[in-house]
């Protein structure tokens, strides 16, 4: 079970699957985004916690850019860390 959450606003979804996972995270976004920046989680079945924030700046008219640019990112980010291979909350080694 996904659990998808947002700040400000409290809202909590769950979801089965990556893709209603992603709608929840959608219409969450969707509803917040107009207000100002919004920080956003999605914990997978596994635990593991996709974190980010987003903000509009007033441009409103990137509205539903925004929301799909982040969705199709997501949900690369998503399968490989069901498939057990890295994603984008782990941090990188540093090089010396």
């Amino acid at each position: 079970m996904y659990t998808i959450s947002t700040t400000p606003g409290d809202r909590v979804d769950t979801a089965a699957t990556i893709p209603d996972a992603l709608a929840a995270l959608a219409a969450q976004l969707t509803a917040e985004l107009p207000n100002g920046p919004v920080a956003w989680k999605i914990t997978d079945p596994a635990g593991t916690e996709h974190r980010g924030t987003n903000a509009l700046n007033g441009r409103l008219d990137q509205l539903d850019f925004a929301v799909n640019e982040l969705l199709d990112a997501l949900y690369s980010q998503l399968h490989r860390s069901v498939d057990g291979g890295p994603h984008g909350a782990r941090q990188q080694p540093r090089k010396p």
